[in-house]
């Protein structure tokens, strides 16, 4: 599936991207939150994920590893807001990220903003990460 349009917003801590995936929302949504699904996207570039754990309900937990030869990234926290086939909200700590999942004529245009990020990481960092993944997962769909 192609992707059909990205833009990216991003200010001191806080990230906006939108994009448009040739796919119905219900499978981009089912993306977000099957552990088998969002192994084979979740990553920038060529990391794979590893899902430890994966319950999108208000109060459930996830908890996923980014990898590569050399490198391990973990991520972990709680889901805060499930709106099955809307939105998902998370944290990660220290702030959150909101996916919103809308229906437009192209598919599905995912929202995902990313807020409150560390101190000392970088919002340049974070956007070119979800781009990467979001790329990633418009190979999926």
């Amino acid at each position: 599936m192609t992707d059909h349009n990205t833009d990216t917003e991003a200010a001191d801590d806080r990230l906006t991207i939108r994009r448009t995936f040739d796919a119905p929302r219900e499978r981009v949504y089912r993306a977000f939150t099957e552990p088998e699904e969002v192994e084979r996207w979740f990553g920038p570039r060529s990391m794979t994920g590893e899902v430890h754990a994966l319950e999108p309900e208000p109060g459930g937990a996830y908890s996923v590893s980014m990898l590569d030869e050399e490198n391990r990234y973990d991520v972990e926290g709680e889901f805060l807001e499930v709106v099955e086939n809307e939105r998902l909200v998370h944290t990660w700590e220290p702030g959150r990220v909101t996916i919103e999942f809308r229906d437009v004529d192209e598919g599905c245009e995912v929202v995902l903003t990313h807020e409150g990020l560390p101190d000392g990481e970088s919002v340049d960092d974070h956007a070119d990460g979800w781009a990467n993944a979001l790329e990633n997962l418009a190979g999926v769909l």
